[in-house]
């Protein structure tokens, strides 16, 4: 049924639409703000989601060693690694961040055989590289031009760590879900994730954007968008997708919003497509038709 597979096309899909949120609401707050907000909301939709609707997900055994391992794949990936990732954007510039990011997969890949002893088939390899060189394609030929590239080498090893803390929070993710279902494992993730991000917005003193984030309508717009919709329904997504196949597909289909965005920005926003940008989607989706 590839539900997997669905299911991490929707969670990339879902990460499409709050990152266009971020990018056109979220001027003027700082990325360690958004990212507090955003948990902080996520967390308390997640939590109301099992109060009223699934209180059974919390009725089998939990295990430490899955908590454990949920916890740090918060802390890793959603505190840790999505810092480096908006430090790298406004040190390199969104284009050749998301091009060195495109490792995360295979990084995955890796990890996956060496921790779950997963065997990627043939037609599995192929298409995780023609997805991922589709993607590059995309960037680095159709990316616009007013994008800033700079071989700043803090932006460059900021890129490098965040695309590592993707594929660690995918894999300790995959091994905290044994038995656990996707929703309380997000919140779990979700609390692990608050530790690390609420140490980080102390140190930078980020609290008085956080407080903006609440009470200015602004604010209240992109916190909602990416919280309840790139947080709350994308990250649950991606812990049933993690879940149902492995590691590495679902962390290769993950990684589409360079493409996803594509006919955002064309249809909805207007914006001029380039024929690489158009051939790497083309790629991009026919890479797809080999993962699944």
């Amino acid at each position: 049924m590839f539900i997997g597979e669905i299911t991490a096309l929707m969670a990339s899909f879902c990460w499409t639409i709050s990152s266009t949120i971020v990018e056109k609401r979220g001027v003027g707050f700082s990325s360690v703000a958004m990212n507090v907000a955003r948990q902080i909301i996520a967390l308390l939709a997640i939590g109301l989601i099992i109060i009223f609707f699934n209180k059974s997900s919390f009725s089998g055994s939990i295990s430490f060693r899955s908590v454990f391992f949920l916890a740090m794949s918060g802390l890793i990936g959603f505190s840790l690694g999505d810092s480096f990732l908006m430090s790298a954007f406004t040190r390199i510039g969104a284009q050749l961040t998301l091009l060195i990011y495109t490792v995360s997969p295979v990084m995955t890949a890796i990890l996956g055989r060496i921790f779950f002893a997963e065997r990627l088939t043939v037609m599995n390899i192929l298409g995780m590289f023609i997805v991922i060189a589709g993607i590059m394609l995309a960037i680095v030929k159709g990316g616009s031009s007013s994008m800033k590239v700079k071989g700043d080498p803090k932006g460059l090893v900021f890129a490098f760590l965040a695309s590592v803390g993707q594929a660690l929070g995918v894999i300790f993710s995959k091994a905290g879900l044994e038995n656990i279902p996707p929703l309380p494992a997000t919140e779990i993730r979700l609390l692990g994730g608050m530790i690390g991000i609420l140490v980080i917005c102390t140190f930078t003193k980020d609290w008085p954007d956080v407080k903006r984030l609440f009470t200015s309508r602004q604010g209240v717009e992109v916190t909602l968008g990416n919280a309840l919709i790139g947080t709350t329904i994308g990250v649950v997504l991606s812990m049933f997708a993690i879940k149902l196949t492995k590691a590495a597909v679902a962390s290769t289909l993950m990684a589409m919003s360079p493409i996803m965005i594509i006919p955002i920005m064309r249809f909805y926003f207007k914006a001029n497509v380039s024929k690489y940008e158009v051939l790497g989607a083309v790629l991009s989706v026919l890479g797809v038709a080999f993962l699944v």
